[in-house]
């Protein structure tokens, strides 16, 4: 397994040419085998419950990169998913915290089960960045609402794994005028033809959202709200 990850993480700087090693280490230490049942090591997206996916780790690493992480600053997650990816800014940003919030109130339950796997899988071979993951939080529920607890604080970095389509962007603007402090910086993917758009990220600066980047050719699952969740499973429950 080891030497799978290795070339995971080979192929991964080989698609990021210039990215940090910080990033490269938190791949290292984040063992996507506890985060993805099937391939975990291949470097492509993968599917989970309901239709969602675990994005390609290239992916990943490049938001990574282009949020400008770095320890003690504050992180909001908007797609928790299998909890991959909040591990993976967990570990570059601690003791800072990172909160992420899931539309699927199963998916939510197995990322906090994920994260404890990894807890527990650091622990036993004595790897000293156990506690880089203690300041998770996984909420379940609406992002988009501000009712959810994701509301009550405020974030220097924002960062979307689902597609935002055009009737939600200005909401995802909203939102980051709100929750986001001075200088802080939201990416989100937009979807445009088919699930296609591009990553855009806005910098935050005298309550006003700059665009700062627009990287064309991604595509995600589309970001829902709970009225959209409703009608696609029609009362079944989750």
């Amino acid at each position: 397994m080891k030497k799978e990850l290795d070339l995971m993480i080979k192929s991964i700087g080989i698609n990021n040419p210039g990215i940090s090693e910080e990033i490269l280490k938190a791949f290292s230490i984040c063992d996507r085998a506890l985060f993805v049942k099937m391939n975990p090591y291949d470097d492509m997206s993968q599917h989970v419950a309901h239709g969602q996916t675990i994005s390609q780790p290239s992916t990943i690493a490049r938001m990574m990169h282009l949020l400008r992480l770095e320890k003690r600053i504050d992180v909001l997650e908007v797609g928790t998913n299998t909890g991959y990816h909040a591990a993976l800014v967990s570990y570059i940003v601690y003791p800072g915290r990172v909160m992420t919030i899931e539309i699927f109130p199963d998916l939510a339950k197995e990322a906090r089960k994920n994260i404890k796997k990894l807890s527990v899988y650091l622990k036993k071979n004595k790897i000293k960045e156990t506690n880089n993951f203690s300041k998770m939080k996984i909420f379940a529920g609406d992002a988009l609402n501000k009712k959810t607890q994701i509301w009550k604080y405020k974030y220097d970095r924002i960062y979307f794994t689902a597609g935002v389509d055009s009737n939600k962007i200005n909401q995802v603007k909203k939102m980051a005028l709100k929750l986001l402090k001075n200088n802080g910086l939201i990416l989100y993917p937009t979807r445009k033809i088919f699930a296609y758009g591009s990553l855009e990220m806005w910098q935050k600066k005298k309550n006003q959202l700059k665009l700062i980047l627009k990287e064309e050719g991604y595509a995600f699952v589309p970001l829902l709200r709970k009225e959209e969740l409703e009608k696609l499973y029609e009362g079944r429950k989750l």
